[in-house]
Formats: C-alpha cells, structure tokens, sequence
C-alpha cells in the first residue's frame, strides 16, 4: 500500500522514509494534490489544520494514522471516533511503522499495546449494558480474543477457523452488540469478560 505522509510544519523524521523508500512527504499540500483512494496510508501529523486533510482522506477511504507529538489516550480516542486508523507517535521508529501500517493493511486498528491497555481500562461514559448473551459461543470467543488486543489472523489461529470467518463473526458481533468497530467491542464487553 502506498504511503504519503502530511506535515503542516517543518516537523518531518527521516525514520518516515527509512520505513517506507518509497513515501511521499509533503508540507501543506494543497488538497487537490494528493491523490487518494481506499489503498493509501496517509499518516497525518496533527499539527496545524489537520483536521482538514483527515476530513477529505477518510472521505476519499484512505486509511490514516495519526502522527502525535503528544500521545495521549483522550486523543486516541477522539481521532478513533474521526475515523483514523491507527495512532502513532511521530517520531517512531521505522520497524514500528510498518507493523502499524501491516495492521492498517489488514483492517486492523493500532494503538500500540500501553494506549490500548490505558483505553480499556479507563472508565466510560457508557451506562448502555452489553449482553453477550446474544452472542453464539463462537462469536463470543473471537469477541473475548478481539477484546485482549489479537489480530484476525491470530484470532482464527487460536480458534482453528478461516480469518473470513473471524470477519464474518465480527460483523455479527458488531451488529447484535450495537458497536461499530472492534476497538468499541473491546471497550464494551472488556469489563465483562473480567467479571466472568
């Protein structure tokens, strides 16, 4: 998948092109210059009027990760919600980089595991109850293995089951829990799984 990179400032890591050879950089770039589609990764420092260029990739379905100088969970999340992909600290290192766009890649979602531990555990606003007793067992199962961070690969490895089938069982999962994605899944029924 082809890589651009969106900086509004003069921050800019050699690490973005020692992780992708190929990426393109660019510096305020007027909107009608980027070409996107469903297969670009755009990775967005948020610095500036960010706001604007994720507004028209995620409409043009490009996948963006979000580039932060600051990590924190609250903004994590309000990016989630924005439509990002994945939430990176600007200055990561190449090897980090490119698992983030490998689980972008594959319709996953990347926080890194100290973000994602810190999500899950922060209390919610939500007093909606989940019932995973509308889940069947097997969808409860990729439910639980979702909501402890695996991947879909590694969902249907432990499970012994096609990663179309772990797709499959997530979209009903998604759907009879009322979620959008597997990050609010996990959220959702992470205090309940403790709790059994």
């Amino acid at each position: 998948m082809p890589s651009i990179f969106i900086t509004t400032s003069s921050v800019q890591s050699k690490r973005w092109q020692q992780a992708f050879a190929d990426a393109e950089v660019y510096t305020n770039p007027e909107l009608s210059q980027l070409k996107l589609n469903g297969d670009t990764v755009v990775w967005l420092l948020l610095d500036g009027s960010w706001q604007e260029y994720l507004t028209v990739a995620t409409n043009l379905g490009a996948r963006v990760v979000a580039l932060s100088l600051n990590e924190s969970a609250d903004e994590a999340r309000r990016l989630i919600a924005l439509g990002a992909r994945g939430y990176v600290h600007a200055l990561a290192a190449p090897e980090l980089l490119q698992r983030v766009s490998k689980a972008i890649e594959y319709d996953g979602l990347w926080l890194g595991r100290d973000l994602m531990r810190q999500l899950l555990v922060a209390p919610t606003a939500q007093t909606e109850t989940i019932d995973l007793n509308k889940l069947s067992a097997r969808e409860r199962a990729v439910a639980e293995l979702v909501a402890q961070g695996l991947n879909n690969k590694e969902v249907a490895r432990q499970l012994a089951i096609t990663e179309r089938t772990v797709k499959a069982h997530l979209s009903a999962c998604f759907e009879k829990l009322n979620v959008r994605d597997r990050m609010q899944l996990a959220v959702k029924i992470r205090p309940l799984i403790r709790a059994v």
